[in-house]
């Protein structure tokens, strides 16, 4: 495992906004969810980039390994941007189980106690915060292949439900109306920031404008809505139209590639 978790290591690869020498920037590390990889995040890293973010898309097997094992790893990453006198504060981007990880990550490397400036935001796109549905598919024998799922249990004794909510870090909450993997109110976690349903699926909430949007602001300004949107479900954030989005994402493409290992 350790030497799999390695090769992990290896193949992370950064997206970079051009930027001045003497310029401080922020980070954003984000993660994919479960049986998904970090292309899923291709729209959302190209809008991060073009904002004027630093953008590392951290990929993981899905399949295999635990929540903890994963969040060991994305622990190191997080310990080696500490150590980088360029970036300023530190965010997070996840979707899915993704964001599972990046909370264990947050509480392993103890970033909110020795780096209290560095701390950015984490925007947290349909969370199993509170555990999901899909733990309840009968797994017989094959149960042991995925103790991922075991962590992400509705049992209040499960990993994700025993896990520490940031204390440090502003958390943002985007649920998708129309999930079958993880409902509503297990989005929630205690001390969000704000929260949003945005009506589309759970897989393709990632690639939403309206949440690329809404990420975006967050980091920004901290909270998902203006101020004049108080009613989530009537929520009228002005986005780019899509053929603009669409351009955007095909200008960045190649970058993105360059982004992620071959």
């Amino acid at each position: 495992m350790v030497v799999a978790d390695k090769r992990l290591m290896d193949r992370h690869s950064l997206k970079i906004a051009k930027l001045h020498d003497h310029d401080t920037h922020d980070l954003v590390i984000a993660t994919h969810g479960f049986l998904s990889n970090g292309k899923s995040l291709d729209p959302i890293a190209d809008s991060l980039t073009s904002a004027g973010y630093e953008t590392l898309v951290w990929d993981y097997p899905s399949l295999r390994g635990s929540i903890l094992s994963h969040a060991g790893c994305l622990t190191a990453v997080i310990q080696k941007a500490l150590c980088r006198p360029d970036i300023g504060r530190i965010h997070f981007v996840t979707h899915s189980m993704g964001g599972i990880i990046a909370r264990a990550a947050i509480a392993q490397s103890r970033m909110e106690t020795i780096a209290k400036k560095r701390c950015g935001r984490l925007l947290m796109m349909a969370p199993p915060n509170r555990g999901s549905w899909l733990t309840r598919l009968p797994l017989g024998p094959f149960a042991n292949r995925f103790p991922q799922l075991a962590e992400l249990s509705e049992n209040e004794s499960s990993l994700v439900n025993q896990l520490p909510r940031p204390h440090r870090i502003d958390v943002g909450v985007i649920a998708a109306q129309k999930d079958w993997i993880v409902s509503e109110s297990a989005t929630h976690l205690d001390g969000q920031a704000d929260h949003a349903v945005i009506a589309t699926s759970h897989q393709r909430l990632v690639q939403h404008p309206l949440a690329i949007e809404m990420t975006l602001r967050f980091l920004e300004e901290g909270r998902l809505r203006t101020v004049a949107e108080t009613d989530a479900a009537a929520m009228t954030i002005p986005i780019r139209p899509q053929t603009e989005l669409n351009d955007s994402v095909h200008d960045e493409r190649t970058a993105g590639n360059q982004r992620r290992a071959a």
